[in-house]
């Protein structure tokens, strides 16, 4: 299999399985998953009501580019890179992209 085909299939199933589970501060909420295959980005948002709040938000946004995947956002406590990594997406082919570029290479991860 392709490695971009891998790395497309991998992600999906991860931000499947997460936009169907209960948001533990918000379980009123729904996961929302927006996939832009043309350009290889995922969003993971969730909207919903919590009470009498309205929430609205941001839990994950990855990219793959350049062989590489680039997690730009990560709102959660699970560690989508170590998520990756479990299900078969080498360290060196993921980007921290929220860490400035100066930095990237004292993460362990791939610096671009």
């Amino acid at each position: 299999m392709d490695k971009m085909i891998k790395y497309q299939n991998i992600i999906e199933e991860i931000f499947r399985k997460r936009a169907s589970s209960p948001i533990s501060n918000a379980p009123e909420a729904k996961g929302h998953l927006i996939i832009d295959k043309e350009n290889h980005e995922y969003v993971l948002l969730w909207v919903g009501w919590s009470g009498s709040s309205y929430k609205h938000g941001l839990m994950y946004h990855v990219e793959i580019k350049e062989g590489k995947v680039w997690i730009h956002e990560d709102r959660t406590d699970s560690n989508l890179a170590e998520i990756l990594m479990k299900e078969g997406i080498p360290k060196s082919d993921i980007v921290l992209g929220f860490v400035a570029p100066y930095a990237r290479g004292l993460s362990g991860f791939a610096a671009a």
